[in-house]
């Protein structure tokens, strides 16, 4: 599968940076601009969902870890120069390490013992460094009993564990009956003629009882409060985006008319402060109906910006006398 991220299509994501400007979409859109720090709860909301709907790609990406931080930067040194060292006994690994990082005149026995012992102190961190390269990030082991806790109370919620770990539901791919799939990429193309791009938690198909459940999931630091999170992110209109990416898929993919089917849109909300607590909120036909006409305006300004190359202003401004209204 191609990586998402490196397609140069339009997705729901990118219609907010329309809503910012159209040059700033352009610049967005082409790479030219680029976020230069990830927030801290965007990085932990992505290995969230990779742990409950990816664990095995969470395997190759993340390990879990617990070490102390050298105190000093000769510490440091010594560590780094440590763990880098390839060739020589322990000894004289111990040896050079030490020489390269500290400033001494002690015999190399002196050295080697107290490099023995800082080798013993830091041996967790040293082990972090050999190994850090082959993994996005390294998480502490407190991060591991916070997420066994989410995953254990998705498992205890009756409705999260029907849409998540439904025994039916455990045999992932095709079948004539039911099709399952996390992280299901859809490309494909806006009534417009606009080539866009879908990356969907989780689908459930069944063919059978004529039932599609578009499933996501979302990290809160208050899900008391999510309603004022599902406004302020447009959630409903990126569950609307999703669901006219199914309703291409099924006429150009799987050949079969959608509107024999009932379609079911569930957002499971988890907190992400330590009691891990859970919620699933049912988004309703009207919601998503928002969201349609949301994404039929910005489609529309979207298709007469690529016709037309122009992305300085809106375009209203190119149509009209230049002046905008405050909305």
């Amino acid at each position: 599968m191609k990586d998402y991220y490196k397609i140069k299509k339009v997705s729901n994501s990118s219609l907010s940076w329309l809503q910012q400007s159209a040059k700033y979409f352009k610049l967005k859109f082409n790479e030219e601009l680029k976020d230069e720090f990830e927030p801290n709860y965007l990085k932990k909301g992505r290995y969230i969902h990779e742990y409950i709907l990816e664990p095995k790609e969470f395997d190759k990406h993340y390990i879990f870890l617990d070490y102390d931080i050298p105190r000093s930067k000769q510490q440091k040194d010594f560590c780094e120069s440590f763990a880098r060292l390839k060739k020589g006994d322990k000894d004289e690994k111990l040896l050079k390490a030490y020489n390269k990082a500290y400033s001494t005149k002690e015999s190399d026995g002196k050295i080697i013992e107290k490099a023995t012992k800082l080798e013993k102190d830091f041996k967790d961190y040293i082990k972090y460094i050999r190994i850090k390269h082959n993994y996005k990030s390294i998480l502490p082991y407190t991060e591991l009993l916070r997420l066994n806790e989410i995953r254990s109370n998705l498992l205890d919620h009756k409705k999260a564990n029907e849409l998540l770990y439904n025994e039916k539901h455990n045999t992932f791919g095709n079948s004539d009956e039911l099709f399952i799939k996390n992280e299901f990429q859809i490309e494909w193309e806006h009534s417009l003629n606009i080539e866009c791009k879908s990356m969907l938690d989780r689908i459930v198909i069944d063919h059978d009882k004529k039932i599609i459940q578009l499933i996501d999931l979302k990290t809160s630091f208050n899900i008391y409060e999510f309603k004022e999170s599902f406004d302020k992110y447009q959630y409903y209109r990126q569950m609307a985006f999703y669901w006219l990416a199914l309703i291409w898929y099924f006429k150009n993919k799987l050949h079969l008319n959608i509107t024999d089917y009932t379609k079911e849109t569930y957002i499971i909300a988890i907190s992400t402060t330590a009691l891990s607590e859970i919620k699933v909120f049912k988004i309703l036909e009207q919601q998503l109906n928002n969201g349609l006409s949301e994404i039929n305006r910005l489609m529309t300004n979207l298709s007469w910006h690529f016709e037309n190359n122009k992305w300085d202003y809106p375009k209203s401004y190119y149509i009209g006398e230049g002046i905008e209204t405050i909305q």
